[in-house]
């Protein structure tokens, strides 16, 4: 895994966060058996592995943006130090996506995970731990930039943009919102919850 290492203070708790999602995930994977990493608790809901499989792809599909937007602003700026704060509608996006929040928002269908017959739990599992590692490389990469002007277009809609730093924000917490999903997913299946 990249290390922090001495991180400007701007970029240091993004690194810790996906640092730290990369910790559980790999206690969730470690703690189940496959078949119940993809045991749907109930009909309509995801397994474990379709949670990571949702983080993937959303994932996935951002990182290239944000990847393309820091080596222009490599380039030509803009630079900054920080501490930055986040206009409104950056922060409206970052509380959305927060394992707190009480708005369910659907996943667009390009981002609905694959059904769960046509997953391999050991292939899903290692792209989301190599998914973060790309997101820490991509934080170290974007340090000395100003996190808040460099801006970032959504994968899923276009039309928002949103500052480079909110994005690392809600993509943690998008992240801790379905690991929890699917640690709640495993505890159910275990206790016999699943259909």
């Amino acid at each position: 895994m990249p290390s922090s290492g001495t991180a400007a203070p701007a970029i240091q708790p993004y690194l810790t966060g996906f640092q730290t999602i990369k910790r559980d995930a790999e206690a969730l994977i470690h703690s189940a058996e496959d078949d119940v990493l993809n045991t749907a608790p109930a009909p309509d809901a995801w397994s474990a592995i379709q949670c990571l499989d949702h983080l993937n792809t959303a994932g996935w599909l951002l990182l290239a943006r944000m990847e393309r937007r820091i080596n222009d602003a490599k380039e030509n700026g803009p630079f900054g130090a920080g501490p930055f704060r986040y206009g409104f509608v950056s922060r409206i996006m970052i509380r959305l996506m927060q394992p707190s929040s009480r708005l369910s928002i659907p996943a667009p269908p390009s981002y609905e995970p694959d059904a769960r017959s046509t997953l391999d739990p050991h292939a899903v599992t290692t792209e989301f731990l190599q998914l973060q590692d790309d997101f820490i490389a991509c934080c170290q990469r974007s340090e000395g930039l100003d996190l808040r002007n460099v801006r970032v277009a959504s994968p899923a809609l276009p039309i928002l943009s949103i500052s480079l730093g909110a994005w690392y924000e809600a993509t943690i917490a998008h992240e801790q919102r379905h690991l929890k999903q699917a640690r709640d997913a495993v505890e159910r299946v275990r206790m016999g919850d699943a259909p």
